[in-house]
């Protein structure tokens, strides 16, 4: 039943997307696209990798060879993003155990990462929330500039629920025990747990965080190269940060397979609000999406032939209940 539901979410953000769209706009689109971004973009998403490689040899405790998690990266990245609910999470972990990495300390580090992601996001929801300037009047109700306004509340609420949860990794166990009887009580446990694993390895976390933003950077480098190719759309540094960041951001409450459908829509939406003609939004949104599938899948499958195994055995593999 939750299989069906994501997959009809991913038909309607798809459907969505692609309805009423005018062809002649897209054909002329791709004429003018510069083609020459996709090997750009590629290049940044391939450093967002070895970005990722680092990063988790940070966080584990157990020494493992880089060019080894290339492979797992990649093989793990391959799996999230072809099989439904982020049963490819638990890729990495599994095959971390051949390196004598136990399954449990993968997992922490796997966490630990989306930890550093979360915080990175946050900084940036901020960034939107303060210093992006949006096109006055995007949306008037009123004589009440909506997007502004929400813009404003926005960012005001994630640094207070920010500030709290620094609040609540330093006052200790006294003050989880409130927050456990909310009903996201578990989420707010683990997430400050992973902070004050961090807190303890002060040069770990500071590499941590620092690779976590090259990885930010080079990726909306790649977001930017992406939108300049398309002559008429907006591709400023603010535009890409808000763009980015308002994708990845609903991506996070709905992740559907292959995060197809969601993804164009969002990417569409964010657009929107900068003002941008509907169908190179569409067709911006179509590029970007399936420019980054498929550097997945491709950096994937060549680990696949090189370990000598394939995708639905290493999903067997490490399903839960064998984990």
């Amino acid at each position: 039943m939750k299989l069906a539901a994501i997959l009809l979410l991913t038909l309607l953000g798809l459907v969505g997307v692609l309805w009423g769209i005018d062809f002649a706009v897209v054909s002329e689109s791709l004429s003018a696209f510069d083609w020459r971004s996709f090997a750009v973009a590629w290049v940044c998403y391939y450093l967002t990798q070895v970005f990722r490689c680092l990063r988790l040899q940070a966080l584990l405790g157990t020494p493992v060879r880089f060019w080894r998690l290339m492979s797992i990266t990649s093989l793990g990245f391959l799996a999230i993003n072809v099989i439904p609910f982020r049963v490819g999470e638990f890729v990495r972990p599994t095959l971390l155990t051949d390196e004598g990495v136990s399954f449990g300390e993968g997992m922490a580090a796997i966490f630990l990462e989306r930890l550093a992601d979360m915080l990175a996001l946050l900084s940036f929801l901020l960034a939107v929330g303060w210093m992006v300037e949006l096109p006055p009047g995007s949306m008037v109700v009123s004589g009440v500039d909506v997007v502004a306004a929400g813009q404003r509340l926005f960012g005001t609420s994630v640094a207070i629920g920010f500030g709290g949860l620094i609040a609540l990794t330093l006052l200790g166990e006294r003050a989880l025990s409130y927050t456990d009887r909310l009903p996201a009580g578990a989420l707010i446990r683990r997430f400050v747990e992973g902070t004050r694993q961090l807190l303890r390895r002060p040069a770990a976390m500071a590499r941590v965080m620092g690779l976590t933003g090259m990885i930010w950077v080079v990726t909306l480098i790649a977001v930017g190269c992406t939108l300049a190719a398309l002559p008429g759309l907006p591709y400023g540094p603010g535009d890409v940060v808000f763009v980015w960041t308002l994708t990845l951001t609903g991506l996070a409450a709905v992740p559907t397979p292959g995060f197809f459908g969601g993804f164009e829509a969002l990417c569409v939406a964010a657009l929107a609000v900068l003002h941008a003609d509907g169908d190179k939004a569409r067709t911006f949104a179509v590029l970007l999406h399936l420019g980054q599938f498929a550097f997945t899948v491709v950096l994937g499958s060549y680990y696949l032939i090189k370990e000598g195994v394939s995708l639905g055995a290493l999903v067997r593999r490490s399903a839960p209940g064998r984990a």
